[in-house]
């Protein structure tokens, strides 16, 4: 309170400083504080001074002190869930021609989900980060080309359990892109590539609870790259 008064700064050193003043005049803080004030030197105090009260006292806690209240916040290993799920993959090449294609799916599940209509004030468990995903691609690799042309997809999520003021989770909406990447060996040193990704420029949603629930969204932009390879 008096170094707010003061309008000094409340570093550690002023306030280690005021306090072993005051334990200094024995109790008295109109003294401590008259004697404060008197070294502030354009509204500080000089390090030597500092110093000086650093060297002379220790600050020691008594049973008079008032108590520090705070609070702690850390996992535990409360509850338990299972995952299970199944992926699919599948990749071929027509023949001799160059042009094939490479696809997979994966399917995951968890035995503990949210309830977006429970209560406000209960506090849920949920496992995260689980969703069905899928990619399908277009490949073609023959005379030094390669190209592939890639549809990248998943599933909402949930990504966040009890969030904000009605404790509600937030999840991550489904969401796909087409990723491009193509590249030609000149010769056996020299190739150059080309690479697009999310050609379509497709943004992406967070909600709570429900989709009309917006929380967070991200304006997305097709991103390409040229490069160029040597090898010696």
């Amino acid at each position: 309170a008096i170094i707010n008064a003061l309008g000094v700064d409340q570093s550690e050193a002023n306030l280690f400083t005021l306090t072993a003043l005051i334990d200094a005049n024995g109790g008295d803080t109109a003294a401590a504080r008259a004697e404060f004030e008197s070294q502030l030197v354009g509204g500080a105090l000089p390090q030597s001074y500092v110093d000086q009260i650093l060297g002379q006292y220790d600050v020691a806690s008594n049973g008079s002190d008032p108590l520090a209240v705070f609070g702690v916040n850390q996992p535990v290993n409360n509850r338990e869930g299972n995952i299970d799920g199944m992926e699919f993959a599948w990749q071929h090449f027509f023949g001799e021609t160059g042009f094939g294609f490479q696809a997979n799916y994966t399917l995951v599940n968890g035995d503990v989900e949210l309830n977006p209509a429970a209560s406000i004030n209960d506090n849920q468990f949920a496992l995260v980060g689980l969703s069905d995903t899928a990619n399908l691609t277009a490949i073609y690799e023959k005379y030094g080309f390669s190209a592939r042309l890639a549809y990248n997809w998943r599933d909402t999520f949930l990504l966040n359990t009890n969030q904000g003021g009605d404790r509600s989770g937030t999840y991550v909406e489904d969401y796909g892109q087409y990723d491009l990447n193509v590249s030609y060996d000149i010769n056996e040193q020299i190739a150059v590539s080309f690479e697009g990704i999310n050609l379509t420029g497709e943004d992406q949603r967070i909600y709570h609870r429900v989709p009309e629930q917006v929380y967070y969204v991200y304006e997305l932009a097709p991103r390409y790259q040229v490069g160029v390879r040597y090898k010696f």
